[in-house]
């Protein structure tokens, strides 16, 4: 049975604004609206009332009407702060962060005291990437208003986007010590403690956000992906399926109506295996195809058009993304197998499993023939520029630049898109050969790859590929690493090939560059003795 609504004067514009504004502070928006839009009733100019009307009608997801109320409210009281913020909180929901940047702005000025606007900038600032910028005015909210755990939490998500996890990892112990049920920190506090290779302590923060909001699956994710990180892969592989509810996930669900094969028996029937996210995400899973095969299943593989000329020697049928599909029972994404066989770090299917197509390879065996001189390496110093983590794992070819010099070797960049300009930008083409113009398709780089006696490479998909046909590789990891990798170790059960060369601190690429350059000199070779 509902509560009876607050008694107030029936013609009482104050106290029905009062008694609206308590309970929407409780939560109650619906009766706070009824309260709000009866004092309208009453004096249709008093701008706090079609403020509080519209913050109701916002918090009840009634947008459109929302911000007409607010909009009302700023004609009639430009300067109203409350309007002011609640409009910019609706245009940052559809993205428009420099429009909202000016009405929090707007909101500061009306009332500088007001801790609130000044977090809301702090926001805006952080939608349009500048997430240093916003911190003066986060640090000012939480001057403002030391006691309000969502200001502290507005200062840690500014500190998390620019990596600096200690910060972000005070701000949120701070914010949970005002409000130990804000299930958010708690997840975002996990972010800040994996930042720090703390990985123990970053599971059982997430933990502790689940217990509060358990269907959070950007908690599930993130919670999985440190579990693989820490080597629980029995955990990590099932909660990695929460992806799929991630809002902003870059892989979506493809919605088929047949079901998701989950590894039980399926001799006979048709299973469509089709690619997700990234390139080396793909490269990495199709390991499993044989194991597939092998159950007796008909495969059918779905790709993108640059990895499809890999798949030629793979026991499946192949099929570009977007092409029409042929009929299938069952479907799997790629990143779903190693749930589906049960995979843990001593089972994970072994390489080489790829092989460079024949075409490929002979027009190679042209362009790189074998002539006995000095060892081949090739380098790619960063990843895909979209990616959420490449600050921190692309290095960047200056940094690579002074192992140009070492004698003895000879240099060629398989660096692939614009990053590849940068060997002209710093004037290195005398040193380094650039493949890029002939890398045409993942082929083409396997082929290259083939040729080349070591790879030199930052967390990107050529990696991937080099480990994939057991080609010696070297890969430069940054301090905290993708899931993938784990930590604390130089070896990988993903390549048999390959070193890992860890960050020991966040941005400091002198350990890994400073071992990189120990294994390149036992690569060249020893100078000739003179005669006597």
């Amino acid at each position: 049975m509902e509560k009876p609504l607050p008694p107030v004067p029936a013609r009482d514009t104050a106290g029905l604004i009062a008694a609206a504004s308590q309970c929407a502070a409780a939560g109650d928006h619906r009766r706070a609206l009824s309260l709000f839009e009866h004092a309208i009733a009453l004096a249709p100019e008093d701008a706090r009332a079609w403020a509080g009307a519209g913050l109701a009608l916002q918090a009840l997801s009634r947008r459109g009407e929302a911000m007409a109320t607010l909009c009302r409210a700023r004609f009639l009281a430009p300067d109203l702060a409350p309007a002011r913020t609640g409009i910019g909180g609706l245009l940052l929901d559809r993205g428009l962060a420099v429009e909202a940047e000016a009405e929090f702005a707007a909101a500061t000025e009306a009332a500088p005291g007001w801790w609130v606007g000044w977090a809301n900038r702090g926001l805006a600032l952080q939608h349009r990437g500048r997430a240093e910028e916003a911190l003066a005015p986060l640090r000012h909210a939480t001057s403002l208003a030391p006691g309000e755990p969502e200001a502290w939490h507005s200062l840690a998500t500014a500190f998390l986007l620019l990596d600096r996890a200690e910060e972000a990892e005070t701000a949120l112990r701070r914010t949970l010590s005002l409000d130990p049920r804000h299930a958010v920190a708690h997840s975002n506090l996990g972010r800040a403690l994996r930042g720090q290779n703390r990985l123990d302590e970053a599971r059982a923060a997430y933990r502790a956000a689940l217990a509060i909001a358990p269907s959070q699956a950007e908690t599930r994710w993130n919670l999985a992906v440190t579990d693989l990180l820490a080597g629980d892969w029995a955990s990590g592989w099932d909660g990695a399926e929460w992806r799929w509810h991630v809002p902003g996930f870059p892989a979506r669900p493809r919605g088929f109506g047949q079901p998701l094969w989950a590894g039980e028996a399926i001799e006979g029937r048709t299973l469509l295996l089709h690619a997700e996210q990234g390139f080396g995400d793909s490269i990495m899973m199709l390991r499993y195809l044989p194991l597939v095969a092998a159950r007796g299943a008909r495969v059918l593989l779905e790709l993108p058009e640059a990895l499809l000329p890999l798949a030629a020697d793979l026991p499946a049928e192949t099929v570009a993304t977007g092409k029409p599909l042929p009929g299938f029972d069952l479907h799997c994404p790629l990143l779903s197998l190693p749930r589906a066989f049960g995979t843990l770090p001593e089972t994970v299917p072994p390489t080489p499993y790829l092989t460079p197509p024949a075409a490929a390879s002979a027009r190679w065996a042209g362009r790189l023939p074998e002539d006995g001189g000095a060892p081949r390496v090739g380098l790619a110093w960063a990843g895909r520029p979209t990616h959420r983590n490449d600050a921190n794992r692309s290095i960047g070819l200056a940094a690579l630049a002074p192992l140009l010099a070492m004698p003895g070797l000879r240099f060629y960049g398989l660096q692939a898109g614009p990053r590849a300009a940068d060997i002209a930008g710093l004037g290195l083409e005398g040193q380094l050969e650039d493949l890029s113009p002939l890398l045409t398709d993942f082929g083409e780089t396997a082929a290259a790859l083939a040729r080349l006696d070591l790879l030199v490479s930052v967390d990107t998909s050529v990696v991937h590929l080099a480990g994939a046909l057991g080609r010696p590789f070297r890969l430069l990891l940054p301090f905290a690493p993708d899931w993938r990798w784990m930590p604390g170790r130089e070896d990988t059960p993903w390549y048999a090939s390959g070193r890992l060369l860890r960050q020991a601190r966040l941005g400091d690429w002198s350990a890994p560059l400073a071992a990189l350059a120990a294994d390149l000199a036992q690569l060249a070779p020893l100078p000739a003795l003179a005669a006597e």
